[in-house]
């Protein structure tokens, strides 16, 4: 029987597939050892790259300060002219370099040498004597990180590159055939040659660097830095070691008065909160509450207040008389890396608490990647289900720098945003709280035209009236940005519910409007009123029934103010 031409056909494309195949499998084979080997080899030029340029821009107080690495067993801070500081703290070989671009203070002049002295300047950088190696953690992590970025993209291009240039001459020279007892001998030395090549190489990079110093130039010890976390530092600056001198005591001092001064504070305000315990309200049956809070600017005191309060709630109420712990944003005091250590004491607020957080004008970036690092879910215009309470909310669409100004950080005005949340909210399931950290916003949400106004015109929290106000597709609304201490409002809408309006106060207590001369820290006592609500809302309705205010005065007397009801009856 004659074979079928077809199915010859069929199969000699089949074979041709499978020879592809295969070969194609050889390559993928061979390139993927090739990229492994390169990768190898190459490491130490990685490494070296990668020690090179890692490089990070961030601030320190109000200082831009450049971040690299030493690999000379140290770590350094460069003031420029100046002067360097020497610091014998190191990860083996490997040091940091802060690269400080002047005292970035408005107020400062040039950036003369004297101006790191000035009074305000130890004021505000004070901060870093309280817990240095907190401080300091944050921007080894931040540099560690970039580090790490590096050394993954390094060796990704030698491992690549690498791999395809061996893999290449693999195949122009695959018809040279060496013996079966010569040829692994010879892959084998050939390789070390091509570590020892890169080893040389990589050495040569670093030591050609500028990451590169001896401290052998740090002539002049530091002794003012004995028992600190820069014990044994030295600088080559007789000039600066004159005034570091001076500066450190005149700190060391400053932190101790500040430390008094908060110690008396929270002593006095823990005492008043134990006595008003009993006056604390939990949720009625039926209501679940949640705890509000704006513009703490890393307010050391008034974060252990808060925790206080929280612990006391659930002592005279049970472990669940909380479940949700809302931020309107501010946390921080001007964003920098060193303030995550205060981003995670917030967050240790709740204590197993679910935590919705929005960002504030001072807020930056990292500040975001902080907050989410420390457990808090960040909105950014959607909403979440939070400890059976659906959040709305988004960060503020301005960045402000301490002492400086602001700027938008996109496109979008904080009137964009408050009309674009309307729509959201309107648009999807009802929000039970809405947050935003500025009025502008919010008067964009309720379509008035400015939130004092609003504020400003009475109105009644328990009795429906024509208050003139749109309709509002939530349960209440927040923002905070203005550290004011005013009555809330509620907006009564036409099918019955009502939304409740209210504007936050700071609850660190911090100086809304801050000047070089005049300005809170995350270290003092609360320069003026510090407070926060707890709010409570109905399970069923998903409405705002009342709301208890804590209050705290800068001499320290705290207040728990009575429950004021909220809504019809």
């Amino acid at each position: 029987m004659d074979a079928d031409p077809d199915d010859a056909s069929f199969r000699a494309r089949s074979d041709r597939r499978r020879v592809l195949l295969r070969t194609t499998g050889r390559h993928a084979l061979r390139l993927l050892v090739a990229m492994v080997l390169a990768g190898v080899l190459g490491s130490p030029l990685a490494l070296s790259w990668a020690l090179t340029h890692t490089q990070v821009e961030a601030q320190i107080g109000t200082s831009p300060t450049t971040f690299s690495l030493s690999t000379e067993g140290h770590s350094e801070v460069r003031l420029g002219i100046a002067g360097t500081v020497y610091v014998p703290e190191s990860n083996g070989a490997v040091g940091l370099v802060a690269t400080v671009n002047g005292p970035g203070d408005p107020g400062a002049g040039d950036g003369d040498i004297a101006d790191y002295a000035r009074p305000e300047m130890l004021q505000l950088y004070a901060g870093l004597f309280h817990d240095p190696a907190a401080a300091v953690q944050e921007y080894v992590d931040l540099v560690q990180r970039e580090f790490y970025h590096q050394l993954l993209l390094a060796e990704l291009v030698v491992a690549v590159g690498g791999g395809a240039v061996g893999l290449a001459l693999l195949l122009l020279l695959r018809g040279r055939r060496e013996t079966a007892d010569g040829g692994p001998r010879r892959a084998v030395a050939g390789g070390l040659v091509v570590l020892l090549t890169t080893s040389l190489l990589a050495w040569a990079q670093v030591q050609t660097s500028d990451t590169a110093s001896d401290a052998s130039d740090g002539a002049y010890a530091l002794p003012i830095f004995d028992g600190t976390l820069a014990e044994g530092s030295s600088t080559n600056s007789p000039v600066l070691r004159a005034v570091l001198g001076g500066a450190v005591s005149k700190a060391q001092v400053l932190v101790r008065r500040q430390e008094e001064g908060v110690r008396a504070y929270e002593a006095k305000a823990a005492a008043l909160l134990d006595d008003q315990q009993d006056d604390m309200e939990g949720p009625r049956e039926g209501e679940v509450a949640v705890l509000m809070q704006s513009d703490m600017h890393c307010s050391t005191a008034m974060i252990r207040l808060q925790s206080q309060v929280v612990q006391l709630v659930r002592e005279q109420h049970g472990d669940d008389a909380l479940s949700l712990l809302a931020v309107a944003g501010d946390l921080t005091t001007n964003g920098t890396a060193a303030e995550g250590t205060c981003i995670r004491k917030e967050a240790a607020i709740a204590d197993g608490m679910p935590i919705a957080a929005i960002t504030g004008n001072h807020e930056s970036g990292q500040s975001a990647d902080q907050m989410a690092d420390a457990g808090m879910t960040v909105l950014d215009g959607e909403s979440e289900e939070l400890g059976g309470v659906r959040v709305l909310g988004d960060g503020d669409p301005s960045r402000t720098e301490l002492f400086g100004g602001s700027a938008l950080r996109g496109d979008e005005n904080q009137q964009d945003q408050g009309t674009r949340l309307f729509d959201e909210a309107e648009s999807g399931d009802r929000p039970d709280l809405v947050m935003m950290h500025e009025g502008y916003a919010v008067a964009a949400f309720l379509d008035v035209d400015d939130m004092r106004d609003f504020l400003d015109t009475p109105g009644s929290l328990t009795e429906p009236t024509d208050d003139g106000v749109r309709d509002l597709p939530a349960g209440a609304v927040f923002y905070g940005h203005w550290h004011r201490s005013v009555e809330p409002r509620v907006v009564w809408n036409s099918d019955g519910t009502w939304t409740f309006v209210m504007e936050l106060g700071t609850s660190g207590g911090a100086l809304a409007s801050s000047t070089i001369n005049n300005f809170s820290t995350p270290w003092s006592s609360p320069l003026q009123q510090a407070s926060f609500p707890v709010v409570f809302l109905d399970e069923e309705t998903r409405l705002v029934t009342g709301y208890q205010l804590y209050r705290f005065e800068p001499d320290g007397t705290a207040v728990v103010e009575p429950r004021v009801d909220v809504g019809a009856p």
